[in-house]
């Protein structure tokens, strides 16, 4: 009895134990699943875990790569999300592709300007010396007929400045020109004669726009007009007439057709101004405006050839001083 309780005690303890061995196993068995699933599922690099360690499924947006790219050509912004440690990373199957950079669009060329037919045909021939202001010449003035009074003269000048003139083109054509500046006839008219309108110079200027004889045919033929320089109203027409002709000439033929005599926003220069009021003193065939475009930029520059530099500068002085407000 006593052996037979003693077997079947060992074999009781032998089957627990057994028991205990595979129940123990299958706990461990338990865990490695749930590890090689989830090692099974990578996770992308930047994705965000969620509590119970499932990828979330959207990147926010501090995740994801910005749209725009850097000045490198790489993404601006990179994901920080390290992936969960109970996962081993391993790449996406569809990687995803960076914005390619953008390249600016190059700005279009400005058009250079393009000659205009017509007013820019070639000037009459210059003349032989440039024509001097009777006051700053050292030869004596005469006076075939009394001056007007200052303030006739001013009139006249603020009238004929004030014209939008129809000019006769060498082509057949007609073109209507602004009205000039009035401080840029009456500056001119006071470095000629001093608004003296009986004044005659010793090298043939008349009156107070100091026209030339030869002018006053040229003039007359561009504007189909009649003006008579002796007289007041008739003289300052032929001067105007000749500042609205180097206008068109010089706007024609070296600015594509544009007349504004205001200063350049940008440099503050003056070009087509300094051209028409040197010409006017030295004749326009004593007075250029070349041009030279650049063939890549297609940028047009330009440089002006003027005898009379000290002329130009007292006109413009005068345009801004107007001496003949105080002269009354």
């Amino acid at each position: 009895m006593h052996t037979k309780s003693a077997r079947r005690a060992t074999v009781l303890v032998t089957t627990v134990a057994l028991s205990g061995a595979l129940l123990t196993a299958c706990g461990h068995k338990s865990q490695g699943d749930a590890s090689d699933a989830a090692a099974a599922t990578p996770v992308a690099a930047g994705s965000t875990a969620t509590a119970s360690g499932s990828p979330s499924p959207t990147p926010t947006a501090s995740e994801s790569p910005s749209a725009s790219p850097s000045a490198s050509g790489s993404p601006s912004a990179k994901a920080t999300t390290a992936p969960s440690k109970s996962a081993t990373a391993k790449p996406s199957a569809t990687p995803t592709k960076a914005a390619a950079p953008q390249a600016a669009a190059a700005p279009a060329p400005a058009p250079a300007p393009v000659a205009k037919p017509g007013p820019a045909a070639p000037p009459p021939p210059a003349p032989a010396t440039t024509h001097v202001p009777p006051l700053q010449s050292s030869c004596k003035p005469s006076y075939p007929r009394p001056n007007d009074p200052k303030a006739a003269v001013g009139a006249a000048l603020t009238a004929a400045a004030g014209q939008s003139r129809v000019l006769n083109l060498s082509n057949g054509g007609t073109d209507k020109m602004p009205p000039l500046p009035v401080n840029l006839v009456k500056a001119i008219a006071w470095q000629e004669s001093g608004w003296q309108s009986g004044i005659l110079a010793c090298d043939g200027g008349i009156g107070t726009m100091q026209v030339m004889p030869a002018t006053v045919t040229w003039m007359n033929g561009k504007f189909a007009a009649k003006s008579d320089p002796e007289t007041l109203e008739g003289n300052v027409q032929l001067g105007t007439q000749l500042l609205d002709w180097l206008v068109a000439y010089y706007g024609d033929s070296g600015f594509g057709g544009k007349y504004d005599l205001a200063p350049d926003p940008a440099t503050g220069k003056t070009p087509l101004l300094d051209l028409v009021i040197a010409a006017y003193n030295a004749g326009a065939g004593n007075v250029h405006y070349n041009t030279v475009t650049d063939p890549v930029t297609n940028t047009t520059t330009g440089s002006l050839v003027i005898p009379n530099p000290s002329y130009v500068a007292n006109v413009k002085a005068l345009m801004s001083s107007a001496p003949w407000n105080a002269a009354g």
